[in-house]
């Protein structure tokens, strides 16, 4: 929501973005269940309002899982992930690093980017950073093996809060869409 409006003058396409229930100007409660609801539904009216146009999936950090899912629902052209990570264990366990095998299970709402992954059927394009302290350079590599279609792309010194930021990232995302 704010990142869309943050970043989305760097790029030559329009963005939609979601606007999970429960949050910013949304109305309901946010859960995993409505986050999946939300997703879907904006998808939807894309297709309905714009049918003839390429649907490029980008999700940032959390987003990455809503956006897997999405991209393993319904039919896009591309998944971007930008800094993502197999489960949201590996997000917390950056925090309190206690959820690790059967602890996960007392993680509610995991979303689980990796288990989605299997579904994605269009090319897939992960970025990383050897400077993001959150999620790795070699987390990337591993989310990686979870996509039947997938590139890794590793960029040096970009902090996790500063890939679009960065020419050098907006411009491979640019690539990868022309």
């Amino acid at each position: 929501y704010n990142s869309v409006e943050k970043y989305s003058a760097k790029f030559d396409y329009p963005f939609i973005s979601v606007d999970y229930y429960g949050s910013q100007d949304s109305s309901g409660k946010m859960n995993i269940k409505t986050m999946k609801q939300s997703a879907e539904e904006l998808y939807d009216w894309v297709k309905k309002h714009y049918p003839n146009s390429e649907i490029i999936i980008i999700g940032h950090s959390y987003g990455v899982g809503i956006a897997t899912y999405l991209a393993s629902v319904r039919e896009c052209n591309y998944l971007i992930i930008v800094s993502g990570y197999r489960d949201i264990a590996d997000l917390y366990n950056r925090v309190i690093p206690i959820f690790w095998g059967p602890l996960k299970v007392f993680i509610s709402n995991n979303i689980h980017t990796a288990k989605y992954a299997k579904n994605v059927e269009c090319p897939v394009y992960i970025i990383g950073s050897t400077n993001d302290n959150v999620l790795s350079a070699s987390l990337q590599e591993k989310l990686s093996a979870s996509f039947k279609n997938s590139q890794v792309k590793i960029f040096v010194d970009i902090t996790h809060e500063d890939y679009f930021n960065s020419d050098d990232v907006i411009n491979y995302i640019n690539e990868i869409i022309e």
